[in-house]
């Protein structure tokens, strides 16, 4: 999810923790309770500090370790820790810590749901693991904690656990809906392409939208279905292999996008001024007519690796939204 809704759902989970008597008597607690659950719904991803080392860098380290199931107590611990000597809560030093391991856990549960996923269980497995369920900004999630949020400060706080309760126990409905739904198309898509060999299916903005790519023993089938309409969108078919690709796989930025890649194609093109410019991109993130995450990599005519960059080639509100 993307920073404003994971900062959303620590103030409704924050609001929930009216439910302990001790959090509900006590404004310093609650307020205390409000900080490690909005900086816990957030820890995981100061991974984002690795930026500064470059793009590549930060790719390859997103929602990996700062989202594994090794660092869960350690941010929960950090973060309670500092909440409680920072508001003199010691004697909550246990609940503290407890709200702020339910903010990181419900972190990495809804990046889950996204296509783009989560090594969760790094360093014991280097998976990727996606439900492919939800966008990265899923309107319906956001309105029901807003307005959970709202009818709070509307009351004053008096009583934040029923309304934000409430928003949590349809988003819980609501997941395992989207889940539901996403398994059906996925069987959708299976019976309509026999000769499948691999099927990834990603939620669009809308419910009824979804895109889905299909590998089979030729090439993948890309396509979008819109209700109970299946929309085929485009045919790309296996491509020779070339010398210039096979020299790019050692290439800082090719490794990265293989590292994670579910569906990769690797395309290339000779230059005007000689050398070839080589692309791989992992064909989930499809859109039509265009690939918008791939991995560029100059050559010259020997195959030595002059350029490479990697990253997104879209606007934030363009599909596809992980």
């Amino acid at each position: 999810m993307d920073t404003g809704s994971h900062l959303l759902f620590g103030a409704t989970l924050a609001g929930l923790a009216f439910v302990f008597p001790a959090v509900s008597s006590d404004p310093q607690l609650a307020a205390a309770a409000l900080t490690v659950s909005l900086v816990g719904s957030h820890a995981p991803d100061l991974d984002s500090v690795t930026r500064l080392f470059g793009n590549d860098v930060y790719l390859k380290l997103h929602r990996s370790y700062s989202h594994s199931v090794a660092a869960w107590p350690l941010w929960a611990v950090a973060i309670g820790s500092l909440a409680a000597w920072a508001w003199g809560a010691g004697e909550h030093w246990a609940l503290l810590c407890g709200v702020a391991l339910a903010a990181v856990v419900l972190h990495v549960a809804f990046d889950y749901t996204n296509a783009y996923g989560v090594q969760s269980l790094l360093p014991f497995n280097k998976e990727w693991h996606h439900l492919d369920a939800l966008v990265l900004t899923d309107p319906f999630l956001v309105f029901i904690h807003a307005g959970a949020v709202m009818i709070s400060l509307s009351n004053g706080l008096a009583d934040p656990a029923l309304p934000c309760g409430v928003a949590w126990a349809v988003s819980i409905v609501y997941i395992g809906w989207r889940a539901l739904h996403h398994r059906l198309i996925v069987r959708r898509i299976r019976r309509r392409f026999r000769r499948w060999r691999a099927v990834h299916v990603l939620p669009g903005l809308w419910w009824y939208r979804w895109q889905y790519v299909v590998q089979t023993d030729t090439g993948h089938e890309m396509g979008e279905i819109s209700g109970r309409r299946i929309l085929p969108s485009e045919s790309l078919p296996f491509g020779e292999s070339h010398a210039c690709i096979e020299a790019t796989r050692n290439a800082s930025s090719v490794r990265t996008l293989l590292g994670y890649a579910k569906r990769q194609h690797a395309s290339w093109t000779s230059l005007p001024g000689g050398g070839y410019r080589v692309t791989w991109t992992d064909l989930r993130f499809w859109r039509p007519g265009k690939l918008p995450y791939r991995a560029e990599v100059w050559l010259d005519d020997q195959f030595n690796v002059r350029r490479e960059c990697i990253g997104w080639h879209k606007k934030a509100w363009e599909a596809p939204y992980v």
